[in-house]
């Protein structure tokens, strides 16, 4: 046996070294698709992989495996990403240049794998492999999906023909129903890998929000300035964020979207607007198999199946939020994953919560308070509930150990004070004072902002749309009276822990204060607290919906349950979030994968670059003093274009253009797309523009766009 442990041990260091020389050459080879491609993959799981190996995590199945491998790697490499920028600036002017974090990153895998190895006597880490048998049919069915996407995504692009596109998204209609009526169709162990390339497909292929349609940022969110944050950091970063205005700092302070990007564009040699359009979604998707695993510690595996699902179909029709909360997801997710699974000591267990908190207050500042405030809320309770069955207060019995809420919370503000400057710290601070000095406009509607329009109550336009409310409400109600049966008829919900059902008490009443109490909405937005949300209460709209089929069938094929639920409700659900239906139906569309062709220049604008408005966004500080200058263009392109690949700042050098615009010689005058000026709904209007710019110096053009610069007066 223990030849057999020592022949593993060594193959396992051996697979370590070999492909860290294969990373090594393609990197200083220059092997451009190879690099991307095996260094993209290698940084993506590689040192989650040897991170498992040390911690000997043998409980896991390969799902979850390939889960916790991303979520550590990803953990690992802006822990690391820091520890080298803040110790290589004491010595090197660009501790993030390539060689020192290959060189770095390599050093520290191979010393942990022969750690791990060396402790253990064996690989632990080796991912089990899945019997062939019964596989075929879904691994072909994966295999279509990406396929299908990529081809889709590439012909749209070319010809703007959708065809593809929704053939991908009749395939996913087709699919998930399969799994509800056979397992020798779609083996139940083959769930969450199917799972995960559904959200894949969805994400990068019909999303609006994170979707490959163009090489550049799309969309009108966040994501321009942390496209800009990303690539103002180059080879150093700024953990103060002192050289970002104030509105700015939380952006530049967020590793997630400075470092880690970083790494990645340095080691792979990516595109960089490729490369944020990739990673992030990718990662994303891992929230998948995250949620299903989760509400597989509470439920079956159709119910989590199906929960899951209707998680991804929210958000993608709602969004996931920007860049930064997309990989705080998987860590929220991974940490909920771990207060409810079983079967894992509490030494690993209490290290993992320790990586994964940490990688979610690097990550994003707002989805690091919600868990905060979740898991402290929940421990009060705990201890409430054991002091009324006992009569003793016993911290030590509450399922959330009281040390790693302080030890989270010390992080948090040790980190968001003190680390990033408070960057991070005054946005709670702000929100916390505008919602105070809200609470006099109780009694009016309109103080809620967002919050009934994230909920699905929006202006009707068109029957189709209606139906879509009304499918989408229906999902709310059966969530609400999931929660019902969990709480009320204990009977029915005998798998939900106690835990489990305070945390979606809590999760419903984040929605509830959103409704209720003024500006609280608008911060986050409605429609990103309603998919925070759904990561825990996602299972409570299949419970509602049996509850519901009980009622409408009197207990009639109630084996059958799960499949009516699917094609009544979430998949026509599906079809609706992603717009197909208003696609194929030629009502107004706002999805720019499958309705690019229809949109009009305006609407293009809003949400897309075209490669001349990013040139010429780029040739401004290329060729110009941006500190002795002020640009001005119409809003959209100055907080888009210009900012994300102009690197000017939004109010610090720019103004938006408008009539009566006071035109000087330190001003520059950005023109988008000359030809728009013309068309019906232009982007800038004709009567007000021309005549500002006929009396200055025309500086730059490249057929589309153009630049003036401001004639000194007389």
């Amino acid at each position: 046996m223990s030849e057999s442990y020592s022949s593993k041990s060594k193959s396992f260091i051996l697979s370590i070294l070999i492909l860290q020389i294969i990373v090594f050459f393609v990197i200083y080879a220059d092997i451009p698709i190879a690099r991307m491609v095996v260094c993209f993959f290698y940084l993506l799981f590689v040192p989650g992989i040897v991170i498992l190996n040390l911690l000997e995590l043998k409980s896991l199945d390969v799902s979850e495996k390939l889960l916790f491998s991303v979520g550590l790697s990803i953990a690992f490499l802006m822990l690391i990403g820091v520890i080298i920028n803040e110790l290589g600036k004491l010595v090197f002017t660009n501790p993030l240049s390539v060689d020192l974090l290959i060189l770095s990153i390599n050093g520290i895998l191979l010393l942990s794998a022969f750690i791990g190895n060396r402790r253990t006597g064996s690989s632990s880490a080796h991912m089990p492999q899945l019997k062939s048998s019964g596989y075929l049919f879904p691994i072909l069915v994966c295999i279509l999906l990406l396929l299908l996407g990529s081809y889709g995504i590439i012909i749209m692009n070319y010809s703007g023909n959708n065809l593809f596109l929704l053939l991908l998204i009749v395939v996913i209609c087709i699919v998930v129903p399969l799994v509800f009526l056979s397992e020798k169709l779609i083996p139940k162990n083959f769930h969450p890998f199917l799972l995960l390339i559904i959200f894949v497909c969805a994400l990068l292929f019909v999303s609006t929000h994170y979707a490959l349609i163009t090489p550049y940022i799309t969309g009108a969110g966040d994501q321009w300035l942390e496209y800009k944050a990303f690539k103002s950091t180059g080879q150093f970063w700024d953990s103060t964020s002192l050289n970002a205005p104030p509105l700015f700092q939380q952006y530049f302070s967020m590793v997630s979207v400075t470092i880690l990007p970083t790494v990645f564009s340095a080691i792979t040699a990516m595109d960089s607007s490729m490369l944020f359009k990739l990673l992030y979604p990718l990662v994303a998707s891992f929230v998948a198999i995250g949620t299903y695993k989760l509400y597989r510690t509470q439920t079956d595996r159709k119910t989590a199946f199906l929960a899951t699902f209707f998680l991804i179909t929210v958000s993608v029709g709602k969004g996931m939020g920007p860049a930064r909360q997309q990989i705080a997801q998987l860590f929220y997710v991974l940490l909920f994953l771990l207060i409810f699974k079983k079967g894992m000591s509490n030494l690993k267990r209490n290290v993992l919560l320790i990586i994964f908190g940490t990688g979610l207050v690097m990550s994003h500042y707002s989805l690091t308070y919600i868990f905060l405030l979740l898991i402290f809320t929940a421990f009060l309770i705990f201890v409430f509930i054991d002091f009324i069955k006992t009569g003793r207060i016993r911290i030590s019995q509450a399922k959330i150990q009281l040390t790693f809420i302080l030890l989270f919370a010390t992080i948090t503000f040790s980190w968001y004070i003190y680390v990033n400057g408070s960057a991070a710290f005054n946005p709670l601070i702000q929100t916390v004072t505008r919602v105070i000095n809200s609470l006099d406009q109780f009694f009016n509607p309109a103080s809620r902002g967002t919050a009934l329009e994230g909920l699905g109550f929006v202006p009707i336009t068109s029957i189709y749309y209606e139906i879509s409310r009304v499918v989408f409400i229906l999902t709310e109600f059966l969530v609400v009276l999931g929660f019902y049966k969990l709480v009320i008829n204990r009977n029915q919900s005998s798998g939900f822990s106690t835990e489990y059902k305070i945390f979606a008490t809590l999760n419903l009443a984040i929605i509830a204060v959103n409704i209720l109490l003024p500006s609280i909405a608008d911060t986050f937005l409605m429609e990103r607290f309603y998919q925070t949300t759904l990561l825990i209460l996602a299972p409570l709209a299949v419970i509602g919906g049996k509850a519901l089929l009980d009622i409408v069938l009197r207990h009639h094929f109630q084996k059958l349950y799960v499949f009516i639920l699917v094609c009544l409700v979430f998949v026509p659900l599906f079809l609706f979030q992603t717009n197909f239906v208003y696609e194929v139906t030629q009502d107004k569309s706002y999805n720019l994968t499958l309705s690019k062709y229809r949109w009009n220049t305006t609407e293009l604008h809003a949400t897309t670059v075209s490669t001349q408005e990013v040139i010429a966004a780029q040739w401004i500080p290329q060729h110009t003093i941006l500190a002795h200058l002020v640009v001005k263009s119409d809003y959209t392109s100055l907080s888009n274009v210009l900012t994300a690949y102009g690197g000017i700042f939004w109010g610090e050098h720019i103004y938006s253009l408008i009539n009566q615009t006071t035109v000087s010689s330190s001003s520059l005058i950005y023109i988008p797309n000359i030809d728009s000026i013309y068309d019906e709904g232009a982007v800038l209007n004709a009567s007000l523009v021309l005549p500002i710019v006929d009396n200055q110096n025309k500086i730059y053009s490249n057929g589309k766009c153009e630049i003036y610069k401001g004639c000194t007066p007389p």
